[in-house]
């Protein structure tokens, strides 16, 4: 495909996409926050303030899949878990573009 032929729009969506996909770290997965009990009778959780903790959580292949995240690692983790869902939406909008053409290609078949 020609970059001439795409629109402005297209380009600016097509580029942000390379750039992602070439530059950035990205992770399919969601970032899940619970709270729980260590088990140590004398915590503050076993009082009832439990702490919080991060999980990973994916499905793949029909089976989810998780993984506790420390607390060092999570603003780096959820960076890429957005780089990925960035790049999710910007697949979805040159997708929509492509519906838009195949629209045009059969209107102008039928006509």
């Amino acid at each position: 495909m020609n970059r001439n032929t795409l629109s402005p729009q297209e380009r600016e969506f097509r580029s942000r996409l390379t750039q992602l996909v070439h530059h950035a770290p990205f992770l399919r997965a969601t970032i899940n926050t619970r709270f729980v009990t260590c088990g140590k009778s004398g915590c503050r959780c076993a009082k009832g303030e439990r702490h919080r903790a991060l999980y990973l959580v994916c499905n793949t292949g029909g089976k989810k899949r998780q993984m506790f995240i420390p607390a060092n690692l999570e603003k780096e983790i959820r960076a890429w878990v957005d780089t990925y869902h960035g790049i999710q939406d910007l697949l979805e909008k040159v997708s929509e573009g492509a519906w838009e053409q195949v629209r045009q290609r059969k209107e102008q078949n039928d006509s």
